[in-house]
């Protein structure tokens, strides 16, 4: 009894051995596993500090764009105030034109109506030298 006392007492010792070396070993691979979890944590913490960075840009990007719509839609606007006042004065400067050209008609019209008064004039005698 002894002997098998023995043996069981080594073996107990033995398991106790073992799972002594277990909960060592299994601690350090919990460390490891923390350290892991710590190192995601501040890289999501990292990223998520890069997306809101990103966001803000983003957004000032779209409020540029904004105001860079109503920069061209200003110009445009104008440019067809500037296009649409040009017609219009070329529209009166043809109006003009027409005014002018039928006074100009009439004038040549009554000029050949007092040639007209004219022509009954005795014909000028030239006289050679």
């Amino acid at each position: 009894m002894d002997k098998s006392f023995r043996i069981i007492i080594i073996i107990l010792l033995a398991l106790a051995i073992i799972n002594i070396v277990l909960i060592f070993t299994e601690k350090s691979n919990l460390k490891e596993v923390q350290r892991n979890l710590e190192k995601s944590q501040r890289n999501i913490d990292s990223a998520i500090i890069n997306l809101n960075y990103s966001k803000s840009r983003l957004d000032s990007i779209q409020s540029s764009m904004e105001t860079f719509k109503y920069y061209i839609k200003n110009i445009q606007t104008n440019v067809a105030i500037i296009n649409t006042t040009k017609e219009i004065e070329e529209a009166k400067g043809s109006a003009k034109m027409k005014i002018k050209l039928d006074s100009l008609r009439d004038k040549v019209s009554e000029l050949k109506a007092d040639l007209k008064e004219t022509d009954s004039l005795p014909d000028i005698q030239i006289k050679s030298l």
